[in-house]
């Protein structure tokens, strides 16, 4: 299998469980950008924005270590490009300019349970 059909796979197994909401909340810690890359590059992040473009809808981003990232649920999928401003994660659609790239900082809620800084909560795929 190749490791793109592996990373779709993967994506979509994450998605059909979706995280549970049932999880004993901790005290937030925020993350560096090399506790990003040690716990999240690879990894199938998966949440339901409470707003935005996909306000309600599950779904699973993947940051590849090559610097791209790869979205997919709710009917979608889609390439990006990610890097860091030195203290959160910039992301963009892979055909914007450089300049529209958004930057958040991640937060650990407890064993595989994370929020960014727009609020997002998401696990680890596959979630309970």
């Amino acid at each position: 299998m190749t490791s793109a059909r592996f990373l779709l796979a993967a994506l979509l197994a994450a998605a059909v469980f979706g995280c549970g909401d049932d999880a004993p909340k901790s005290q937030p810690q925020i993350l560096s950008v090399d506790d990003f890359r040690r716990e999240l590059v690879g990894m199938p992040l998966c949440g339901v924005a409470k707003a935005g473009e996909f306000a309600g809808k599950l779904t699973c981003t993947v940051h590849l270590a090559d610097g791209t990232a790869i979205v997919a649920g709710s009917g979608l999928l889609a390439r990006g490009i990610w890097d860091t401003d030195g203290k959160g994660i910039c992301r963009r659609d892979a055909v914007e300019p450089a300049d529209r790239r958004r930057c958040v900082v991640y937060e650990r809620l407890g064993t595989n349970r994370y929020r960014n800084s727009d609020g997002v909560e998401f696990c680890i795929g596959p979630c309970p």
